[in-house]
């Protein structure tokens, strides 16, 4: 029984992706704003019971972070010459704990639940074996505007690989930077190819 626990608590550890670096000369002196992004999703839920209300919060301090990176001179403004607007469409773990299956329909006869703690029978139950495996996703829609004037719209994912139910929230932060780095990567030659 111990060798199976520690095969499991293994196979459930799994590394932290190393972030993309940036070019720390790529926007120098780039006037870039980025407003707070709009949290779009439909649930602050992101899985396996677990929410996270302030992720806005968290992707904007990722955001601000990642272009400072690249040298430019970031800011809260929506006025900047240039403007990065951003919304979280999605941030979850493990698809399996947000979507109905199949299996979460009520059953053809009445069935009453035996104990009094047990959960109702009609409403969908999360599965306990491989609850929340496959990768963290968050989704950023966004746009970037240049005097105003709208110059790209795009829609970026960022992923990471999870276990079942472990570290939630920390994963799903993980696929938040993927996403960051990866809307970053699509914006620097935009707006260098433009100055």
């Amino acid at each position: 029984m111990k060798r199976i626990a520690i095969a499991l608590l293994i196979a459930s550890c799994t590394p932290t992706k190393s972030r993309r670096p940036a070019s720390p000369e790529a926007l120098r002196g780039v006037k870039l704003g980025v407003p707070v992004p709009a949290d779009a999703r439909t649930t602050p839920g992101v899985g396996c019971g677990q929410i996270s209300v302030d992720f806005p919060l968290q992707a904007h301090k990722a955001l601000v972070a990642s272009f400072a990176e690249t040298g430019a001179e970031v800011s809260n403004s929506d006025r900047a010459p240039w403007v990065v607007t951003v919304a979280i469409r999605e941030a979850t773990v493990g698809e399996d704990n947000l979507r109905q299956r199949r299996t979460d329909r009520a059953p053809a006869s009445p069935v009453v639940p035996t104990g009094p703690d047990a959960p109702p029978i009609d409403q969908p139950q999360a599965s306990l074996v491989n609850s929340g495996n496959a990768t963290a996703v968050v989704v950023l829609d966004a746009t970037l505007a240049r005097g105003g004037d709208t110059t790209w719209t795009g829609t970026v994912t960022g992923h990471a690989q999870t276990a079942p139910c472990v570290q939630v929230l920390q994963n799903v932060h993980e696929a938040l930077l993927d996403a960051v780095d990866e809307l970053r990567d699509r914006v620097v030659p935009l707006v260098r190819g433009a100055r």
